[in-house]
């Protein structure tokens, strides 16, 4: 059992999506601490920031209580993207699908409002890994990552590029009998997914897209142009 997962992001970058398509089971983290000027709110769409309004500041709250105003929210990401990407060459094939799928939105909940668009852009790729949310972490850091798995009976967990920068020794991970699988995703783009679905013929050829692998002495790098 490969399990990956993710906070639950406004329309995140490919890597978040690799992932997801690697794995058996994608764990959508929402009891983790909301980053007001994190991915929770903000996603890059053409090389500048999309940031969404919520309600205060709530600096030390969990993601699962960031409140939104919902007609708000609609209006505001969806004039964004129609800014961005009104003049992109798949437009006509994607935008107004996304669209629709925001004005169906009705939620306070920042989370519940980002996890209508993973699913809905899930379906877009024809990812078929189910996602599910898990209880509360026992403890924190490492050792609550390491609970969560348990509760997945994981033998696994697919780490994200960035993990090694912050993982240690995954003490907790050995002690539980769990490997860690490291993504070998190479971004070609460090843009919202929209900027994937809206630029490129074959979008999961950009998800899926991978580290140069070395067969002797040569390199092969195979990317999607």
């Amino acid at each position: 059992m490969i399990v990956a997962g993710h906070q639950a992001d406004l329309l995140p970058y490919s890597g978040f999506w690799h992932k997801m398509a690697k794995a058996d089971l994608f764990d959508l983290k929402i009891f983790d601490h909301f980053q007001p000027r994190g991915y929770q709110r903000r996603a890059m769409m053409r090389g500048r920031w999309t940031s969404l309004p919520v309600i205060g500041s709530p600096t030390d709250s969990l993601i699962c209580d960031v409140r939104i105003l919902p007609v708000q929210t609609r209006d505001v990401l969806t004039g964004l993207i129609v800014d961005r990407y009104e003049d992109s060459k798949y437009w006509p094939t994607y935008g107004p699908h996304i669209l629709n799928m925001i004005n169906e939105i009705h939620t306070e909940h920042l989370w519940q409002f980002n996890f209508q668009l993973i699913l809905g852009i899930r379906e877009l790729l024809d990812i078929k890994t189910p996602i599910s949310i898990a209880r509360p972490p026992v403890g924190r850091g490492e050792t609550g990552l390491a609970s969560i798995m348990k509760q997945y009976h994981a033998t696994t967990y697919l780490s994200g590029t960035g993990g090694r920068a912050y993982r240690s020794d995954c003490e907790e991970f050995r002690d539980a009998g769990i490997d860690i699988a490291w993504s070998t995703h190479q971004p070609v783009t460090g843009d919202s997914i929209l900027s994937v679905l809206m630029d490129y013929d074959d979008p999961m050829a950009v998800v899926m897209s991978e580290q140069p692998v070395r067969v002797g002495n040569a390199i092969r790098q195979d990317l999607p142009t």
